[in-house]
């Protein structure tokens, strides 16, 4: 989910809004600029905020998860791994991102 924002939030902003809102999630930050807001160990998403943009992406929250989906795609083939990622994980970041988008987009959106 890619949205415009009236104003750029610093990200301990972020932290604490998304935390009040949510607070059984789990919130780190992956360098200066990613902000990754973690449900369960294989269910997260991905916040990316620039000048004017906010990016909200479901993704496996963790570097593991997303090195073992890597590895799985080459060892297993492209199709196999793709259809059991449709099947098991996608619905559920979809899921999250809508629920931490729509609210991103209720507070910061132009």
């Amino acid at each position: 989910m890619k949205f415009e924002i009236s104003k750029q939030p610093t990200f301990d902003e972020l932290k604490q809004v998304i935390g009040e809102k949510f607070p059984d999630y789990k919130l780190k930050m992956q360098g200066k600029q990613f902000l990754i807001v973690k449900k369960s160990s294989s269910c997260g998403v991905n916040i990316l905020v620039r000048k004017n943009k906010m990016l909200v992406a479901g993704n496996f929250p963790t570097m593991g998860g997303k090195l073992l989906f890597a590895v799985t795609l080459i060892l297993g083939g492209i199709l196999i791994p793709i259809i059991i990622y449709f099947a098991v994980f996608h619905k559920k970041f979809k899921a999250m991102e809508e629920e931490v988008g729509s609210f991103l987009q209720e507070q910061y959106a132009v």
